[in-house]
Order: structure tokens, then C-alpha cells, then sequence
């Protein structure tokens, strides 16, 4: 299959949004506001699956970044005291840095213009957000199945939450950028071929058109 644009230019404009990315990474807030943002989309999404008749569960998770870092998220629960059990850590660093490969990805792709470039980027960073912060909701939800308390999830539940905090490590760094840039692009990496009609057959010179002509054929052989 051809792509509908150059390897090579897209190549050469991968490398330099990817360098321009790394280089604000690293002297920029960026890594910090995002790690902020995300932090805040997980503390929502566990405040509503935090619902619950009993006090000592309701809202119960407290999620922070760890002072003097801008990466490292921990979590905590009000029964981790009945059990002596510290905050938990999530090595963030590899999820947040997923930025690294989407932004790239996107900016390098062609567009008609830099708007819809911008409006592209901009909804393949809210997909990515709302993956992330999921990722986050299901590792911490995955700890508390697998902990001493455990015993309120059943088997159903802790293999449930085993699975998909497997399935999100495997895919949060690099193949969740790259499903986020492909979605976005389908059409546009197939060369619009999904959406082009199908050609007619070519009709056959031997077989009449219209039903006149077919009874004059069948009258003329009869006779």
C-alpha cells in the first residue's frame, strides 16, 4: 500500500518535533503540568467510583505527587491505618512521558492546515488523558483487590482488575500513542481507499440492456 504522503519527509519531521518535544521536556513545566493534570482527572474519576454506603469506604483514596519530584504518584486509603500499610507508589514517569511519541506522531502527520493540525493534537492528548488516568484508577483498584482488606472483591473482581492492570502496562507507553495517532488518521493512512465506491462492472456487449431488447433478441431466435 502507498502512503499518501512521503516516508522520507514524514521521517525527517518525526525526528524534529520529537527532538523540539524532548528539549521542552526537559527545560519546560511541561512534564509537570501534564503530571499535574493527570493526577487531577484520577482523583475525579476514583472520587465517582468511590460511591458506598459504608463511611469508612466512601471517598476513602487520597492521591498525591510526592513533594520534590513530578512524576511519582501516591495513593493512600483511611483503612491503610487499620492495616499499618504506608502509601503506595506509581512510577509515573513512563506513562506521563507517552507524550514523548503522540506529540511527534501528530505534528509530523500532514493536515490541510495548522488548525486542523492543532484540533487533531489536541484531541488525540484528551484520549490520552482519559487512557492515563484510567491506567492510574485500575493499578490503584488492582492494589487494594490484591491487599490484606482485599476480601471485599471476589475472585471475579480481583482477576477482573488483575487483567486490565496487566493489559494497561503493556500498552501505556508506546502503543497507546501509536492507537491514538492511527485512529485519528485512518482514512488519511489508507489513502481515503475505505471511502471510495467501489467501480461498476463494466457492462457485457453480449447481453441486452433493457427488457425491449431482450424480448426482440428472444422473438428473432424463436423464429
Amino acid at each position: 500500500m502507498r502512503l499518501p504522503f512521503r516516508a522520507s519527509t514524514f521521517f525527517a519531521k518525526l525526528v524534529a518535533y520529537f527532538v523540539l518535544t524532548y528539549v521542552l521536556w526537559l527545560f519546560t513545566p511541561l512534564r509537570a503540568v501534564y503530571a499535574s493534570l493527570l493526577l487531577y482527572s484520577t482523583k475525579a474519576v476514583l472520587w465517582l467510583s468511590e460511591f458506598s454506603s459504608d463511611p469508612l469506604w466512601s471517598h476513602g483514596t487520597t492521591v498525591f505527587i510526592r513533594p520534590g519530584t513530578e512524576t511519582d504518584f501516591f495513593y493512600t486509603h483511611r483503612i491503610f491505618a487499620v492495616f499499618s500499610l504506608p502509601p503506595q507508589g506509581i512510577q509515573a514517569a513512563w506513562i506521563v512521558a507517552a507524550l514523548l511519541v503522540l506529540v511527534p506522531l501528530m505534528l509530523a502527520t500532514p493536515a490541510p492546515s495548522w488548525t486542523a493540525r492543532c484540533g487533531r493534537l489536541a484531541l488525540a492528548l484528551a484520549l490520552l488523558l482519559l487512557l492515563q488516568t484510567l491506567d492510574l484508577v485500575v493499578a490503584i483498584k488492582d492494589f487494594y483487590a490484591h491487599s490484606p482488606f482485599g476480601n471485599r472483591w471476589g475472585w471475579w473482581s480481583r482477576s477482573f482488575y488483575g487483567l486490565l492492570d496487566a493489559l494497561f502496562q503493556g500498552f501505556d507507553t508506546q502503543l497507546f500513542p501509536v492507537m491514538i495517532w492511527g485512529g485519528i488518521h485512518f482514512r488519511q493512512l489508507l489513502g481515503d481507499r475505505l471511502a471510495r465506491p467501489a467501480p461498476p462492472m463494466p457492462a457485457d456487449p453480449t447481453r441486452p440492456t433493457t427488457k425491449a431488447k431482450r424480448r426482440r433478441e428472444a422473438r428473432a431466435r424463436s423464429q
